[in-house]
């Protein structure tokens, strides 16, 4: 799709930024530059560089070109950012496993129970994880929800159980996920999850649901997980993140 080029740019360009390939007070290549490097239009370069200009992280002028004027982020988030892979510690080694796939069309009982606007078109398909050790006892049943156009995730997802769907994501359709948000809570287990968890629905159960943003707080992936109450724990860490002023 031609959208998606210049959104491909974009978060190339705004990850050579925040990576420190191009420093803060530099500039960017120009566009005759992007153009060819990309094999896409003026009007393609102009747009990506329009999205940076809102993002505030650089500055254009003519016959200058464009300057890093911000690198996005500070040191502690850059920190934090890094991390998002260690959200879901199962993902490294609890195998997934891929079972029913569909796409659906986010009604008003849905769009209330994910949190998100309704009418979108998502591919949903679900998964268990299994302990590396008891594969017969899986602590954790996922539905997923992604894009209708990332059709070829769940294969993707197949072939690689240990890495993370935003992983996967961006590697094959250049979206790069830049925020995720987490709520949990404890309901009871629902039926459609205890059967692939091989649990007593109603038990008690943890919900994580979690949306995974792009660059422009665009749902990248919206995940629903359940876990039983005997099988799983979350332990959290926290540090002060106060800076010593000298």
């Amino acid at each position: 799709m031609k959208n998606a080029r210049w959104i491909k740019l974009a978060n190339d360009l705004t990850k050579g930024i925040t990576t420190g390939e191009f420093p803060l007070h530099s500039y960017l290549p120009t566009e005759a530059e992007l153009c060819a490097q990309y094999n896409v239009s003026r009007y393609t370069v102009r747009l990506a560089l329009a999205d940076l200009t809102r993002m505030g992280l650089i500055r254009r002028w003519p016959r200058l070109g464009s300057k890093v004027v911000s690198v996005g982020f500070d040191e502690s988030y850059a920190r934090s950012f890094t991390s998002v892979s260690e959200i879901d510690h199962l993902s490294s080694t609890h195998k997934r496993e891929i079972q029913l796939t569909q796409e659906c069309v986010v009604d008003q009982e849905l769009a209330q129970k994910l949190e998100c606007e309704k009418y979108l078109r998502f591919l949903r398909f679900t998964n268990i994880r299994t302990h590396p050790t008891d594969e017969g006892k899986p602590v954790v049943w996922t539905a997923v929800y992604v894009n209708a156009a990332y059709s070829k995730l769940p294969e993707l997802a197949r072939h690689n159980p240990l890495v993370l769907l935003s992983t996967l994501i961006e590697k094959e359709y250049g979206e790069r996920c830049q925020e995720v948000t987490q709520k949990i809570s404890a309901v009871p287990l629902p039926a459609e999850a205890a059967i692939s968890l091989n649990a007593t629905p109603g038990s008690p159960a943890l919900r994580i649901l979690r949306h995974y943003l792009g660059i422009r707080r665009n749902i990248l992936e919206i995940s629903e997980s359940y876990h039983p109450g005997d099988r799983y724990s979350l332990t959290i860490n926290m540090q002060n993140g106060r800076r010593d002023v000298r």
